[in-house]
């Protein structure tokens, strides 16, 4: 399946690897999410419903990387064969559900 993001999801994701590069003065943890989630992608385009947690009353799939430190959230339409990222946050944010 291909993966794709939603705009709310790659400014989650661009504003998280801003702030770490700020706050760290380098680059290397953001180097580290942007490996964990180019992992994910990888492992979600074969199997999205794998280690996933499910919402029913969304229809949404959350997974986490980096030892649960992120979240991200996804829907699958198995019609269109795409998996949409549509969150990307910090689980220290308020969850989703």
């Amino acid at each position: 399946m291909k993966v794709k993001w939603t705009q709310e999801a790659e400014r989650n994701y661009n504003d998280t690897l801003d702030y770490w590069d700020e706050r760290n003065g380098s680059f290397s943890y953001s180097d580290k999410i942007t490996k964990a989630l180019i992992d994910l992608e990888k492992e979600i385009s074969i199997d999205p419903y794998a280690l996933s947690y499910y919402n029913k009353d969304l229809n949404i799939y959350r997974r986490t990387i980096l030892k649960g430190k992120f979240l991200v959230y996804y829907k699958v339409d198995k019609e269109k064969n795409i998996i949409e990222i549509r969150h990307f946050r910090s689980s220290k944010q308020k969850p989703l559900f």
